[in-house]
């Protein structure tokens, strides 16, 4: 049968669609290929226009998982996902995704949404969807990967479920003449077939699957948007709802006169914190021209203020080893040697005082030679006399001075 990979693609499969969107493709389509009518031909909607320069990403109409689905939908999740990879390869740092969808396979739905959460944490882009028409089941999920989602008063939001048409052609095969014999390596294979009557446990089986989705679903939509309860999903039961209802609910977060008015809203908004730097307004040059010229002046000033502060601080060590020389009687050349040397005025002070006392040892010894010399009429040995043994000790003091033996310099 032509289309029958088509087919294969809209009745017993479950979809994420509108019910209004699916009644579409299943009187429409479905039920003219299976009557063996042809349907007129359709440009290939999979061929995307190239990304623009504000990095759009569209999702139009009915989705499906891969290209090639033809009558069936006008945007893969593969297109979507190469116009994606496009967009960062070319350098895009925000990617807003244009939606205008019923919805439509499962198939490939969660992998994309995934994929989208996953491109700000690591890739480093921001994500936004708009949607001026339709953005339910399907295309809501990709919608609610992304980090913010706005839609025009007018936009229908929602239908938050799994869907799944059971076409029975029984009665449409005897008027036919057509009699069908269903062979099965397994019992429960294939149990949903149109061409027989349907089994109670295939019933139930479809709607246990439908379930596990659903479930699927609603726990990826809350993983994206965590102010979205379950219990506001439930509440819903699959319906849809206008931009306004959306937004008390938490299904979206604005809403905006057009798309090109949410586009111009989030360019002003990625020029002035995204790209700050780079692409700056004039306004905002020269504000942060202010603001360094400020923190340069303010830098300066500090340096000036520190540099001032350790002058003061050296020259008062300079004067104040100078005095203590002065003050303990002892020469110049001492002190500045102690200068070079980096002590400070306290251990400069510890060390005169300790040559003053070796001075003051030295006169007490004097005075007692002097003494005994006179008592004994004798007189005092050449190498002992006072000015010699005054000259050997100060030279001694300047050599541990200047090992730097006598006290340690701080």
């Amino acid at each position: 049968m032509k289309y029958s990979r088509l087919l294969t693609r809209l009745y017993n499969q479950p979809l994420a669609i509108a019910q209004s969107k699916l009644d579409v493709l299943t009187s429409e389509v479905t039920l003219k290929l299976l009557a063996g009518e042809s349907l007129p031909t359709i440009q290939n909607a999979n061929k995307q226009d190239s990304v623009s320069s504000e990095a759009v990403i569209k999702v139009f109409d009915s989705l499906v998982s891969k290209n090639g689905g033809g009558d069936s939908g006008s945007t893969s999740y593969e297109s979507v996902s190469s116009q994606i990879n496009r967009a960062i390869n070319a350098g895009n740092t925000k990617l807003t995704f244009y939606i205008d969808s019923p919805g439509g396979e499962v198939s490939g739905l969660f992998g994309l949404a995934s994929f989208i959460a996953s491109l700000p944490s690591k890739y480093g882009v921001e994500t936004a969807a708009v949607t001026d028409g339709m953005a339910t089941s399907a295309a809501y999920v990709i919608a609610a990967s992304c980090q913010s989602i706005q839609a025009t008063s007018s936009s229908i939001i929602g239908s938050i479920g799994v869907i799944m048409t059971l076409i029975n052609a029984t009665e449409a095969d005897k008027k036919a003449g057509i009699e069908y014999t269903i062979l099965r390596s397994k019992e429960d294979k294939a149990l949903i077939n149109p061409h027989e009557p349907f089994a109670t446990r295939a019933i139930e089986d479809a709607v246990k699957m439908l379930g596990v989705l659903d479930g699927i679903m609603n726990d990826a939509i809350m993983s994206y948007r965590p102010s979205l309860s379950l219990e506001t999903i439930t509440k819903l039961a699959g319906n849809t709802v206008l931009a306004e209802e959306a937004l008390s609910l938490g299904l979206i977060d604005g809403i905006v006169t057009s798309f090109d008015a949410a586009i111009t809203t989030q360019s002003q908004q990625l020029l002035t914190t995204t790209n700050k730097g780079n692409d700056m307004t004039l306004e905002e040059a020269l504000a942060k021209n202010i603001e360094l010229s400020s923190e340069l002046q303010t830098l300066k000033a500090s340096t000036t203020l520190e540099v001032a502060k350790a002058k003061q601080t050296e020259q008062d060590r300079v004067l104040g080893i100078l005095d203590a020389a002065a003050t303990f009687k002892l020469s110049a050349d001492l002190a500045t040697k102690r200068i070079k040397a980096g002590a400070s005025i306290a251990d400069a002070v510890e060390m005169f005082e300790g040559i003053k006392e070796a001075l003051q040892m030295s006169g007490a010894v004097d005075t007692s030679l002097a003494l005994q010399a006179s008592l004994n009429k004798e007189v005092m040995p050449e190498e002992k006399e006072p000015e010699d043994f005054l000259s050997s000790l100060m030279g001694a003091v300047d050599k541990m001075a200047a090992q730097e033996t006598y006290i340690g310099v701080r």
